[in-house]
Formats: structure tokens, C-alpha cells, sequence
């Protein structure tokens, strides 16, 4: 974080994700140059291009909507809050999630389309598929895992960490809900993974994919912590993907474990988009992930059993 004080920008929502390690050691060790680097993120942030419904666009020339965006800029605001006690953080926070929550949300699955577009205009940014949005709705045709796996772990950290007294909280409690609600259903038995695209679960040409499979986990998870799910079915879908995510998505590399099945960086497009994008190793959305839900998963299973 030192090495990076300077360049830390506030400017698109890729680029607000920088400022979480600022916000929490702002938070952590009181000192200035935290404080001014993360001031400087939050006033550079606030002149992020928006819709006119207030959503922050995930583009800087173009307005759209991703559901990216809310963890890039959600976990940034969520330390912000945490460190001032200062309610324009949350209330921004809770702004974005609605915003892109009414735009974006399949109400069929509750789970949330890649992205919405808030014109009728043509765009072809670096690695989306041109003509994505639908004529009509404005939004992307798929639901993508990843995508969705930002929103609920974002979800999940802000009722971990922010009292249930908050005013936001039952509102936020109840985003969460109704998207882990039905993931066990959407869950590949054999393999406790979930897919790239992961209501398309019986399509032949689906992938795994590891790091929605942590990010699901890790929701479902917490929903059992805060009791939004109860069951036999939520305790065994957590189990299913941390013994699947070891069994399938590590391999050992020398004196170290390695991540697998990890779809690369993606936009928007098509189905076919989608399923043709490559999977990598060892990358740190991946990684991060899999340290989280597995750490979080061992600490619950333990107390449960006890």
C-alpha cells in the first residue's frame, strides 16, 4: 500500500477498488497519509460519469451499468464508512446497490444480468461484444457467475461488519437473501462447483468456475451466520464447494498451492461470449476467494460441530 499511496485514483470504479487497502489501514492505524490518499479517492470518485437514475457507470465515456461495480466500489465505501462512522458512505453505498439492483436484476432468478445500457447507442468498448444490450430492456442477455459472486460477497461483508440496528441493514439483509436463496438448486453435485454461467447449469458447453464457486459459498455462508437461510440443504452446498474447490480448482506447485479454473477478465456479450472465454491459474480474484470462504468455512464448520 505504501509503495502505491500515489497512484491510487478514484476515477473509474476499476480504479476505487485501490483505495480499499487505504480505507482499512486509515481505519486501522489512524494516519494521515491513509486519510489523504483515500480523500483524495472519494473526491475523484464522485466525479465517476453516472446515469441519470444517480448509478455510477462502470465506463468513463459511456453510461452503463455493471454488476462489477458493485464490488469495486462497494467494499472501498463500506471501509469508509467503518472508519469515520460518517453515514454518506453507507447512504452512497446503499444508493449503488439499488440503482444497479432495479436495472440489472433478473426477478425471475434474483440473480443480476452483467450489465445495462442507458442509451440506444452503439458501443464497442475494448472487450465487450458490440450490440450486447437488448433493444428494449437495455440489458445483457446472460447472468454471469463472477459478476454476481462481487455482489453477494459485498453483501455479505457489509451485514458482517455494519450493526443489524443500521438503518440499511433488514433492506440489505434482504438483497442477500433472495440472491443465495436458490444456489444449492444451481450447484453441480458432483463437483460442489458453480458455473460461468450459472442458471445455463445444464448446458453441455458450461464450464466450473472457481471463483464464483468461493463467492457463492462464501454468501451462502454468511446468510447462515445472519440466519436469512436455514436448512440441511445450505449446510451441504458450503460443504460440497470447499471439499470441490480443493479437490478440483488447486493443484500443488512446488512448495505451494496453486487456484484453478478461474475464467479470465470479461465484459459483456453473448452467450457464446461467455462460454469461449479461457480459464486461468493463480489469479487474485481467485485466490483472495478461496482464502476467505475456506478460512470462514473451517471457523464455522468448527464451532458447528463443537
Amino acid at each position: 500500500m505504501n509503495k502505491n499511496l500515489s497512484r491510487a485514483k478514484g476515477k473509474t470504479p476499476n480504479a476505487v477498488a485501490s483505495g480499499l487497502g487505504m480505507a482499512y489501514l486509515w481505519r486501522k492505524t489512524k494516519e494521515e497519509k491513509y486519510k489523504k490518499a483515500c480523500e483524495k479517492i472519494y473526491e475523484q470518485y464522485l466525479s465517476i460519469l453516472r446515469t441519470p437514475q444517480g448509478g455510477v457507470s462502470h465506463l468513463s465515456k459511456n453510461a452503463e451499468l455493471w454488476d462489477d461495480t458493485i464490488f469495486m466500489i462497494g467494499q472501498f465505501l463500506l471501509q469508509m464508512y467503518l472508519a469515520t462512522d460518517d453515514e454518506k458512505y453507507m447512504n452512497e453505498l446503499v444508493l449503488q446497490i439499488k440503482v444497479h439492483r432495479e436495472k440489472l436484476q433478473d426477478t425471475k432468478t434474483k440473480l443480476w444480468f452483467h450489465g445495462w445500457d442507458s442509451d440506444d447507442k452503439m458501443h464497442l468498448t475494448f472487450c465487450s461484444q458490440a450490440n450486447w444490450p437488448d433493444k428494449d430492456t437495455r440489458q445483457s442477455a446472460e447472468i454471469w457467475g463472477r459478476g454476481n459472486g462481487w455482489i453477494v460477497v459485498t453483501l455479505s461483508d457489509i451485514l458482517g461488519q455494519v450493526p443489524k440496528g443500521h438503518k440499511h441493514w433488514k433492506l440489505l439483509a434482504g438483497y442477500l437473501q433472495e440472491m443465495i436463496v436458490n444456489l444449492p438448486d444451481l450447484q453441480d453435485e458432483k463437483t460442489g462447483h458453480w458455473y460461468q454461467l450459472p442458471v445455463r447449469n445444464q448446458d453441455p458447453d458450461n464450464f466450473i468456475e472457481s471463483s464464483c464457486t468461493a463467492m457463492f459459498a462464501y454468501g451462502v455462508l454468511s446468510g447462515l451466520k445472519l440466519n436469512l437461510v436455514e436448512g440441511k440443504q445450505y449446510q451441504e452446498s458450503i460443504s460440497r464447494a470447499y471439499r470441490g474447490l480443493r479437490k478440483y480448482s488447486i493443484e500443488q506447485k512446488g512448495d505451494y498451492l496453486i487456484t484453478t479454473n478461474i475464467c479470465t477478465g470479461t465484459c459483456i456479450g453473448d452467450k457464446d461470449y461467455y462460454l469461449n472465454r479461457r480459464t486461468k491459474k493463480v489469479k487474485s480474484f481467485g485466490l483472495a476467494m478461496f482464502i476467505q470462504f475456506g478460512l470462514n468455512y473451517e471457523q464455522y464448520s468448527h464451532a458447528f460441530i463443537e
